[in-house]
């Protein structure tokens, strides 16, 4: 059973409503119906009983929740007794939409700081959602994001409706990236969207669980390349690319590639002339509150990296 479930749990039943508790939590209502769904299963009970005003707690689900109210209490109060057995102990906690940038300054930034009493954690999360969730609920000190330009709009206005601060890091151009195995690395540095046709593009992630991210299909190329090889992490992309004739797209020109990437060797970027399409990094953070001066330092690491 996940921790986080039993929290929805008594989210949901205070405010006898699925959709408040999803707004209140920064989660999307299938989302949260969901977890809820699969926490019954786990339990074989039924907390909830759905109805058109709302929802409601079941009388055998009572006990659950309160039960869920004392794990909470509990929890919260763990928490506080470990900030107070390490009052020196400085923390930052880093969420991530799979930017390779940001791991890279948080490489730096935790190799500099290695040696002292912190709490440090860089962790990818593959929706919007869940970010802003884990910000407004102060588990993360800032957020890095992000987003092709024709999504723009909607994870702005996302930023917006939940008090999430966002700044502009940077804007790159979609390049191709190719290995020394395909024809492409042989020639001049400058492309067109045609001459991948022939080849199998590697996407990181898929359009269904991540369609701000996949370049593959915003780009248009998935209707016309050989084939597609869908990847979870940033070494099985790049491993992939540089051992066969495969190419992947990032956001991202070869000189901030070069910088930033500890994948570079071996592979080369390739400019696409005729793709209109840009990359857009922000970082964000919750109105309330400033930042941490360990939260500006790794900013101004990241920076660099623009």
């Amino acid at each position: 059973m996940k921790i986080e479930a039993a929290f929805y749990a008594v989210e949901i039943a205070d405010t006898g409503s699925f959709s408040q508790a999803a707004r209140n939590l920064y989660l999307s209502q299938p989302n949260l119906s969901y977890a809820v769904r699969q926490l019954e299963q786990e339990l074989g009970v039924k907390l909830f009983d759905r109805h058109s005003g709302g929802a409601s707690v079941t009388p055998e689900g009572q006990e659950i929740i309160e039960r869920f109210r004392i794990i909470r209490r509990e929890y919260e109060e763990i928490n506080e007794y470990a900030g107070m057995l390490h009052p020196a102990r400085k923390s930052l906690w880093i969420g991530s939409m799979s930017s390779s940038r940001g791991a890279a300054a948080f490489y730096q930034f935790a190799s500099r700081h290695s040696g002292e009493v912190v709490s440090l954690s860089f962790q990818n999360f593959t929706t919007l959602d869940e970010v802003i969730r884990l910000l407004c609920c102060s588990r993360l000190d800032l957020a890095l994001f992000g987003v092709l330009s024709p999504s723009r709009k909607i994870a702005l206005s996302k930023f917006a409706a939940a008090g999430v601060e966002y700044h502009l890091l940077g804007k790159d151009e979609v390049c191709a990236v190719v290995g020394e195995k395909n024809p492409l690395s042989r020639g001049g540095g400058v492309i067109r969207m045609e001459d991948l046709y022939p080849y199998v593009g590697v996407q990181y992630g898929t359009a269904a669980d991540n369609p701000d991210h996949a370049l593959l299909h915003a780009s248009a190329l998935g209707v016309h390349i050989k084939g597609e090889i869908c990847v979870t992490d940033g070494g099985s992309f790049f491993d992939i690319i540089r051992s066969s004739e495969a190419f992947g797209l990032v956001a991202a020109s070869g000189e901030h590639f070069r910088r930033y990437s500890r994948n570079a060797e071996g592979l080369k970027i390739l400019r696409i002339e005729d793709c209109s399409l840009q990359g857009e990094y922000y970082w964000v953070k919750t109105r309330a509150g400033g930042l941490s001066g360990y939260a500006k330092e790794f900013l101004g690491i990241l920076e660099k990296l623009y």
